[in-house]
Parts: C-alpha cells; structure tokens; sequence
C-alpha cells in the first residue's frame, strides 16, 4: 500500500492511495469472515458457509467492495493518526469503480484544522491601569440610590419644569399623524432633544384640564431626513401634575436602602466605594486580558477553512436560540423583528465567528506549547461551584470535555497575562477561575454581542399602517413612548 499525505494551503489534506490486488483479496478475505457472521446461507449454520456460496449469494463484487470500504475506512484512520491530522468534518472521496483483479487507486479529500504558528508572544509587555475611586463617584453613587427613592404626589397647581405630568397628546407633521398618545405620563424638562424638542416650554404653566394647540419645528439635524427641519403641530390636554419628592440622606434613610445592611451613611460610603473599586478592578482586568489575547492574536499565522467559520456561526446561533426560548420568543420571530432571514443573520455574525475560532485556537496553541493540562479535581471544584451557587450542572461526557477545554483556555490567558506584564497586586489566578466557571457552559449561553442583539431587537423598527418607521422611541426615560413616525 502506498499512502501520500499532502496538506494545502486552503486548510485541507489530500490522501492519495495505491492498493495492490494482494491487499484487496485479503481485505476480501476479511469481509468474507465478517458477512458470514451475519447473512444465513441455506443448509449451513451461521459462520459455516464456503466463500463460494456466500458469493454466489451476495455476488462476488459485493464482498469485494466490503473489503474494499472496510480498507478504505482502515487507512483513512492510521493516516490521520500518523500525520496528525485534526479533521472538521468527513472526508471526501473519489474512488473510481473496483475492477476484479486489478490495483486499485483512491483519494480523500477532508478539511483540518491547520495548527496555529504562534508570533514572539514573550517579547510583548503591556503596562497595568491602575483603579481609584473619587468621591465624587461615591457621591454620585449615592444620589442615584436616594433618586430611586423619589415619590411623586399630585399637585394643584400650573405644570413647570421637571413636574410629572399626564396628557393626551396628538402629534402631526404635515398633516400626517405621527402620534396619538392618551393619558401619557412624562417628566417636564429644560433640554430634550430629538423630534420632541421645543414641547416642554408649551405644557410649562398648563392647568389640569386645559387643552392647548401649538407648533414647534423639528431639528434640522433629525434622523428621519423626511421629517427633518419641518413643523410639528400638538394637540395637548393636560390631566395631572405631580411633583417629586426626593428623600433626605440620612442614616434613617441608608437603612432602609440596604434592608438594614448598612446603618450609617459612612459605612453605606466604604461599600459603595469597594464595590466601584471591585468593579473598575474587573473592567480593567477584562480589558487587558483582551488586549493581550488581541495581540498575540494578531502575531500569530492562522489558517482557517470557511467550515469552522460557519460551524462557530451555527453554533451562535443555536445558543442565541435557547436564550430566545427562556424568553419565551422563536427563532423565526426574533429574525422576523431584525428583518432578517436566517442566512443574513449567519452571514452579518460571522465576523464574531472568525474571532472567536481564532481565539480558541490561539490558546489551545498557547496551551500546548505551554504544556498546560487541567486535573480532575480543578474540574471536580468547577462542579461543586456550580453547585454551592444553586446550578447543578449534568455530569455527562460531554460537559466535562466543555469544562476542561475552556478552563485550559482560561489557563492559557493567564499564562500570557503573566509573561507580557509585571505581577498584578490583586491574584490573577481568582479571575481565572471565575472567568472558567462562566465559560464553562460556553455551549448553553451567548455572549454579551448577542444579549445586545436582543434588546436592539425588541426595540426594532416597526411599521404602522402608514408604512412610518419608528427610529426614535426612547429618547429619554420619560419621552412619550407610542411614538410612529
């Protein structure tokens, strides 16, 4: 038997073969000793019957070609073994008709993960930012917490600025309803942008009950270039005005922030504080760990074949599919909110896919080179961690193969962390296993790219009977929300 192995550049590998006659009769032989197991033959027990009548039976050509598949299968294995060979999906095979008594050629074509050719990664150094917290973000912080606070009581009064007011409003642009909102509450303010600006100075000094008609012009600069720099006719009545009431921080109010965790207002301070702290330490973590893993990235050769690409790609999209599920949505409506088909969608991700397969085979790389292995009792603690957290994962095969893999990767990150920086005051190690832990169920969840998706795709477009196109709903927090235009 003659076996060449040629691996191109596309990222695929071409076996060629050459069988003589020899091997193809004791590959016979063997399918001869096999299908006699199986196939009954009159007046002979199974596994008794001559060679002759089984072919006579079968036919002389189907035991060949048994052997002949069976040889076919036997050497496509020991190839890939012996040269290493990472397959992405089955191989391809030409293989002309079997004439008895003759050699035989075949060939296989199959697409491989080419190994990654890593750059100088040692030579790399990034410096460490480090975290502060001001006061005024600790300020900040707490204000934000007492403005949670704020509770609204109706007043008798004419409206001002930053009063909560209720009204039916009518919006129409060249005599095209643009919006029709009944008893829509929204706070009054000084600045507000966009396709209701210049409307709060109207309603200021309304009294409930009042209905009123003005016109403003919308702003030249508007994103609807149909509507933009026209006028703009309301049609307001006023039903309520309301005004805020904002509590006072004190320790009597700190109490009843924390559920009575905290008691003072200084203490409440200290734990805003690390936790801003704690926070800035996890970005910035984050953040050089990305930069790392994009520059050695970027010095390494990588080869991929299209395949990987598009398999991480239905592989997003599969995970995207059971977040969907647990928001009780289908793929088909999530698609038909972003307007588009299922293979628009595959093709606008797959940018996300290429990095993300680069990635993963960067680290392993990374991994191997740095001979970089996870113990049983790393996986055992990523288990008991899940469990302790209220989340018991299944303990099949196929789980451990995921743990095991992205907590090697989340090894191999820390790795290159360590050698392109100075020691980091705060263990790196800790981050890597919570980044393990998270990544561990990479094949159940999505990332953060597509959680965004979602909630740009809840807010999509959407077309009324006039064909309109809503593309500013929320302007701010209190902007009227049933907006068409």
């Amino acid at each position: 038997m003659k076996v060449s192995v040629e691996k191109l550049a596309t990222s695929e590998a071409v076996l060629d073969v050459e069988l003589s006659w020899d091997e193809l009769e004791k590959a016979s032989d063997k399918a001869y000793r096999k299908l006699v197991q199986k196939v009954d033959v009159q007046g002979f027990r199974r596994g008794k019957a001559p060679r002759s009548l089984l072919e006579r039976k079968l036919g002389k050509e189907y035991i060949y070609q048994e052997g002949l598949d069976e040889l076919i299968t036997e050497t496509y294995r020991n190839a890939v073994k012996e040269h290493e060979l990472n397959p992405i999906t089955r191989p391809e095979l030409e293989a002309p008709v079997l004439e008895l008594g003759q050699p035989y050629h075949f060939s296989l074509k199959v697409p491989i993960i080419t190994p990654v050719v890593l750059g100088d990664y040692s030579s790399l150094h990034f410096d460490r930012e480090e975290a502060d917290v001001t006061s005024e973000e600790v300020e900040q912080e707490l204000e934000s917490m007492r403005a949670r606070q704020t509770t609204w009581h109706e007043v008798e009064r004419p409206a001002d600025y930053d009063d909560r007011v209720t009204v039916d409003l009518k919006l129409t642009v060249e005599e095209q309803s643009i919006s029709d909102l009944k008893d829509n509450p929204f706070e009054l303010t000084r600045e507000r942008y966009g396709m209701f600006s210049g409307m709060d100075e109207h309603i200021v000094g309304m009294q409930v009950g009042e209905s009123k008609e003005f016109t403003t012009v919308l702003p030249e600069d508007y994103n609807n270039e149909k509507l933009a720099g026209k006028e703009a006719h309301y049609a307001v009545t006023l039903h309520k005005v309301e005004v805020k009431e904002v509590p006072e921080l004190n320790d009597a109010l700190v109490s009843t922030l924390t559920d009575g965790q905290y008691d003072n207002l200084e203490d409440l301070r200290k734990a805003i504080s690390d936790n801003i702290l704690e926070s800035k330490q996890r970005r910035i973590r984050d953040e050089l760990r990305e930069k790392v893993l994009n520059a050695v990235i970027e010095q390494s050769q990588i080869t991929l074949h299209p395949l990987l690409i598009h398999e991480e790609a239905e592989e997003m999209l599969h995970q995207l599919s059971h977040l969907l599920e647990q928001q009780h949505m289908s793929m088909d409506q999530y698609l038909l909110m972003t307007r588009k088909t299922r293979e628009e969608y595959l093709k606008d991700i797959e940018p996300e896919a290429e990095k993300r397969v680069k990635r993963e085979l960067v680290l392993d790389q990374v991994a191997n080179q740095k001979e970089i292995g996870i113990l049983p009792e790393e996986v055992e603690a990523i288990f008991r961690a899940y469990e302790q957290a209220g989340q018991t994962l299944p303990r099949s095969d196929a789980q451990i193969r995921s743990i095991a893999v992205n907590y090697r990767r989340e090894k191999a990150i820390s790795r290159l962390i360590e050698l392109t920086t100075d020691p980091d005051p705060i263990a790196e190690a800790e981050a890597s296993i919570e980044n393990a832990e998270v990544a561990a169920l990479a094949s159940e969840t999505v990332n953060a790219d597509d959680t965004v998706s979602i909630e740009n795709a809840e807010n999509a477009e959407t077309e009324d009977s006039h064909g309109q196109v809503d593309d500013e709903v929320h302007e701010t927090d209190d902007t009227p929300v049933d907006v068409v235009e």
